[in-house]
Parts: C-alpha cells; structure tokens; sequence
C-alpha cells in the first residue's frame, strides 16, 4: 500500500478498489512503480484492505502470491526463483516475528482514538505510526528485493527498462486547468469509497469535507512521476553495472525509506500532504455519528484481533513516541 510515499489510513484502498486501481492518478498515491521493493508491503496492504475476514488467507497466502507476482513482473527463470525463495521466505518470517506485534498494537491505539474522538495531536500521533509502520516493511522490502533484482541477467533488465519506458509514457500528466480539476475531483470520489469501508455510508457534509481537503492539496503529480523515473533509471544503471545485492539493497533503502535525494518541492508537498490529512481526520471526526463511530472502532479493533491471531505468540509491541 503511495501519497506522498505513505498512505494514511483514510486514503488506504477499500477491498472493490484493489483490483481495478493499477494506476493512480495524481502525485501523493505514488502509483505501483514500487512493485520491486513492495513485495513485503504488499502483504500490509493485502491484508488491511481484503477485511478482516480475509487476512489469514491473505498472509498465509503471501509466499505464493509474491512469487507470482515477481515472477510475472520480472519473468524470472526456474533457479532464480529457487535461489531468491529462502530470501522470501526468511523476510516473511522476520515480518511474522517482527511486524505483526506493531501492526496489532497500532490498530489497538488507533481503536481506542476513535473510540474517545480525534484531537489534532491523536491525527498526528497515528500518521506519525503509520509512517513508522510505512518504513519498517519498506526496510524488508529492500532487503528482500536486492538479491532478486542483482540476479537479474541483460535480458530482463532490458526487459525491465522496457516496462519502466512504458509505464512513464503512460503516466504522462496533462496539466491543464481541466484535468487539474478532475483529478481533484477523482481524488476526492476516491476518499469518500475509501472512508465509506472504514465507517459506513457517508453524509453529503462529509463528502463535502473530502472534496474540499482534496481541492486544497496541490497538484504534484508530474513532479512526483519525474522524480520516480528519474530513480527508476539509477536503478537500470546500477543493474547493468553489475552491483551487488547489499548496493541495491542500500540504493531502494535511500530511494524508499529515507527519501535522501527527495527534491525540496516534494519534501514540502509531502509535509502539507500530512498538514491535509490531520486536518481532514479531525474534520471527519467531528461529523461521526454514533453508529459511523461504532463501525470505525470494531474495524480498528478487528484488524488489531487478526493480527494478533496471526502470531504464533501473540502479542503487541510497545508503541513509542506521541
């Protein structure tokens, strides 16, 4: 589950939008140009936007699933896929031991939020945990990742700059006034299904206050698709250069987890994104009404109940900070 790079919890998909949302269409829902290192994420998002009823499946499922779906991005052959799958699998097991006592424990704290309201500093409290959830799978992610794409041989990286040409083209931004508008306007549309799976049918006020928020946030999308294939072409370069599963692991970490190059327009667009959806949370909260807020908690409370139950010792992490 890109935005700017994170996805707070608002904006995350609803399960009738996984299949068809492929493609993003403005710049802070940094679009699935991140299939290389989400292999892990993947299982976040997966889960948290299938409900809670699908969660054992879908992670129980998720060796099998990436495989899959790296296979079919990268078209890998029979000993690659026999090499990288201990890689995998280890990675999934540091995120069963690791990540799913955060997962359960911030799902907890979030609950008990909606439960008592939103002030501004709960808003910022749970972006801010969810950026450090954002962070930790990315950081598994390109650990995971690096071996596989250093594996790669000329054809499939070829192959592989191939796909990355297209998809730019495809993501080709039109900036007039018209398509600013209706990308706001989509963006917004968005929002409402998104928040309609976490509390239930929304009030015309509320859709009122998404397509507002979603008005306010600038439109960033060309520079954020810049910024993507100008990483994406490092990365080629890398891969042709022959480097080493630990500089690639290292240059996916720069590039997704700790943003070192990240143009100084992008860094303040991805501060304002946070200032909006704060903004937006606590203007939501306030129009809950009782049932709306009844079915936000056990939704929380659900997802904290299955990452719990995934574990082979359950427990829930210390959650630090706020």
């Amino acid at each position: 589950m890109k935005i700017a790079p994170n996805r707070p919890l608002s904006t995350l998909p609803a399960p009738a939008d996984v299949a068809r949302k492929r493609r993003f269409e403005d710049g802070e829902n940094y679009r699935m140009h991140r299939k290389l290192a989400l292999m892990l994420t993947v299982v976040l998002l997966a889960a948290v936007v299938g409900g809670c009823s699908r969660i054992t499946v879908a992670y129980n499922s998720a060796s099998f699933f990436i495989e899959r779906y790296a296979d079919d991005y990268l078209a890998l052959d029979g000993a690659q896929m026999a090499q990288w799958s201990p890689t995998l699998k280890s990675a999934l097991a540091r995120h069963r031991e690791e990540e799913l006592p955060y997962l359960a424990a911030f799902f907890d704290s979030a609950g008990k939020d909606a439960a008592a309201g939103f002030t501004p500093a709960d808003a910022r409290c749970l972006l801010d945990r969810f950026e450090v959830i954002y962070r930790r799978h990315f950081v598994l992610a390109a650990d995971a990742a690096g071996p596989l794409l250093a594996g790669l041989d000329d054809r499939q990286i070829d192959e592989l700059a191939a796909k990355f040409a297209e998809e730019a083209e495809e993501d080709r931004v039109d900036e007039s006034p018209a398509a600013v508008a209706k990308r706001q306007r989509k963006r917004g549309e968005r929002y409402a299904d998104n928040l309609e799976w976490w509390v239930g049918d929304l009030t015309s006020k509320q859709r009122g206050i998404l397509l507002d928020v979603a008005r306010r946030m600038p439109d960033t999308a060309k520079d954020w698709y810049a910024y993507r294939d100008n990483k994406r072409r490092e990365l080629i370069r890398l891969l042709r250069g022959g480097a080493s599963a630990e500089r690639v692991e290292a240059f996916l970490r720069d590039w997704l987890v700790d943003y070192n190059d990240l143009p100084a327009d992008l860094q303040g667009a991805r501060s304002g994104l946070r200032r909006h959806m704060t903004d937006l949370l606590v203007r939501i909260d306030a129009t809950l009404s009782d049932a709306q807020r009844r079915h936000f908690v056990d939704r929380l409370h659900g997802l904290r109940d299955d990452f719990m139950t995934l574990q082979q010792a359950p427990r829930m992490a210390t959650l630090t900070g706020c």
